[in-house]
């Protein structure tokens, strides 16, 4: 009996021994289930970097071609110098003698390793390095595990600054960007489009990554291939500008601050589009940097701004064909209403004057806009009262973005009361419609939105949509116009009127021999001051800024354009001349010599010589 007892306590220790044992073989197998196959791909992948390395391969962009098929932007061979700190075991050491050879700072290859988004990925220490650098990395492998040269394409603009706010530039992706979804998939140091055509149509741009996986040995020099996925090259865009109109446009804005811009009026295609002061998007494809930066940034002409598209201005004297029309429309006035322009016009206790101190005396719809009598739409404006003309204003584009292929387009302005309740907290006074009536006031737009408004004047009454790229699908036909239903009447006073501005009005500067022109001065007034003392002894700031807006021909309008020139003064005088010359060049008959710049392109071997 003794000795039952003894084997019964021998089996409990037994039992006991076993359940610790099984238990610890089941955790075993879990730790070992958990290495080999939930860690398993990461381990292959640690194991596999020890003996080879993936290389990726950058795609080119798509070319951008102008409407012939000229190139515009294409690309070029560049040199990176790149950093895997995981090939390495002395990151420190590595880093400190980058930043010797290439002469560079320690805590910027920091910076950039800091922004990585994952591990293993390659970082950009320098990018675009010259062979000097090439060389010395190339020939230090082996004191510089980790570090590899890669050659990537980069953008080159052909055309230098020409068309350079809308073309656009490209700039390493930047950390907002990467929390954005429509940059999933990038990685820090990346290139992508940051303005422009480049920034709109980024992802149709881009071509496909490719990639080499290489087997290294232990001294990390490449001894095999083991894959190799070639890149696949973005698709070219064909754009609506005209390279050669292009840089005649530049050349007429040579010396000025300011935009301007060509359309066709039937489609809406862009022609053209100037904004000065410019810059030369090479200088980013390869990363700026901080002090050219600093320079652009802090430069009081701000060339980073797209004038034609985000500079809002009041129109002058352009917005009286906006006036125009409501006057038509509304029946408040016909093509024959006469009415007396004495000078200066007494309302509301104030005198509000007109362009020339001495009036035009009797006045029809014709002659006040050719001779841009302010007298004249003070009175309409009184008649048609603000909620009209703001009406007017919005349908025939204004107040709103046109809607061009461009990113960060401003809107305008179109004030009445509700606005000026809604942001101002206070009523309407009727001397701000006397203001409004002559494009003065709160009213503001931009020189696009006042192309797009001679281009429907020109169409007869479509408000077409400015776009830059050519669709394959659209049989150049562009997006679908909006039909403004305007009288017949309505749009041919104001041709008329508008034809006897070049002719015998304020824009005779633009009259070009053989061909009908259709034009409106306008001079919008910056900063209140005082009427007399000469012009030359005004400061340039104290300047009115100087708008045209011209079609032609005026019976078969194929080019509707406008130019704005800062601080120019008169339209007549500073932006008629301009769109004289760009029109001469449309209709191929040029009045000047042309600059060194389009003298060097235009000659035989330059990107813009003529094909035979």
């Amino acid at each position: 009996m003794r000795i039952y007892e003894d084997l019964r306590a021998i089996q409990s220790r037994t039992g006991r021994a076993q359940y610790v044992v099984l238990s610890l073989m089941a955790l075993l197998l879990v730790h070992f289930w958990h290495l080999q196959v939930v860690r398993g791909r990461e381990f292959r992948r640690l194991a596999d970097s020890n003996r080879t390395r993936l290389v990726t391969l950058a795609a080119p962009r798509g070319l951008l071609l102008d409407r012939e098929g000229q190139v515009l932007v294409e690309n070029r061979a560049a040199f990176n110098i790149v950093l895997v700190p995981e090939h390495s075991d002395e990151v420190d050491r590595i880093i400190a003698r980058l930043a010797r050879v290439l002469g560079i700072g320690e805590a910027q290859i920091r910076e950039r390793l800091a922004r990585r988004p994952g591990r293993y990925l390659p970082v950009v220490v320098k990018a675009e390095a010259d062979f000097s650098d090439v060389a010395v990395v190339e020939a230090r492998r082996r004191e510089l595990p980790g570090v590899s040269v890669e050659v990537v394409p980069l953008r080159s603009y052909r055309l230098e600054a020409a068309a350079a706010h809308t073309l656009g530039r490209v700039g390493e992706v930047t950390q907002a960007q990467l929390r954005l979804a429509e940059f999933d998939g990038f990685r820090a140091g990346e290139l992508v489009g940051q303005a422009g055509i480049e920034a709109r149509y980024n992802r149709r741009l881009m071509g496909r990554k490719g990639h080499r996986k290489v087997i290294v040995n232990s001294r990390d020099v490449e001894v095999a291939e083991a894959e190799y996925v070639p890149p696949r090259d973005g698709p070219s865009l064909q754009l609506t500008l005209d390279a050669r109109l292009q840089t005649v446009m530049e050349h007429a804005m040579e010396g000025h601050v300011g935009g301007a811009v060509a359309l066709d009026p039937q489609t809406g295609e862009i022609l053209a589009m100037v904004s000065r002061p410019a810059f030369d998007p090479n200088g980013f494809s390869s990363g700026l940097d901080r002090a050219a930066w600093r320079r652009l940034t802090s430069d009081p002409d701000t060339p980073l701004v797209h004038r034609v598209i985000q500079g809002q201005y009041a129109p002058g004297s352009l917005f009286k064909l906006v006036m125009a029309v409501a006057g038509l429309e509304e029946g408040v006035i016909s093509a024959e209403t006469a009415l007396r322009c004495g000078g200066a016009l007494a309302l509301y206790d104030t005198v509000f004057h007109c362009n020339i101190s001495g009036g035009h005396g009797r006045t029809n719809l014709r002659s006040a806009i050719g001779q841009s009598c302010n007298v004249y739409f003070y009175r309409l404006g009184v008649e048609l009262k603000i909620e009209r003309i703001a009406h007017y204003a919005r349908q025939l584009g204004l107040g709103a973005p046109t809607g061009v292929d461009l990113p960060h387009e401003k809107g305008g302005l179109v004030p009445d009361p509700e606005w000026k309740r809604r942001e101002q907290g206070s009523a309407w006074y009727p001397g701000e419609t006397v203001s409004v009536a002559i494009g003065q006031g709160q009213v503001t737009a931009t020189p696009l939105q006042m192309a797009r408004l001679a281009a429907a004047i020109a169409n007869g009454g479509r408000l077409v949509t400015p776009h830059l790229v050519r669709m394959p699908d659209d049989n150049g036909a562009g997006p679908a116009a909006k039909e403004l239903a305007l009288r017949p009447g309505t749009l041919a006073a104001l041709r008329k009127g508008m034809e006897t501005t070049v002719t015998h009005g304020t824009g005779w500067r633009a009259a070009l021999p053989g061909i009908r022109v259709a034009g409106k001065t306008g001079s919008a007034q910056v900063v209140a001051r005082p009427r007399t003392g000469p012009r030359e002894n005004t400061p340039r700031r104290f300047l009115a800024h100087g708008w045209f807006l011209a079609f032609a021909p005026v019976d078969d309008p194929k080019i509707a354009l406008v130019v704005l020139v800062e601080h120019g003064g008169s339209g007549g005088e500073a932006a008629a001349p301009v769109a004289r010359r760009i029109l001469a060049e449309f209709f191929g008959r040029p009045s000047v010599k042309p600059g060194p710049r389009l003298a060097r392109w235009t000659a035989p071997g330059g990107p813009l010589a003529r094909r035979p």
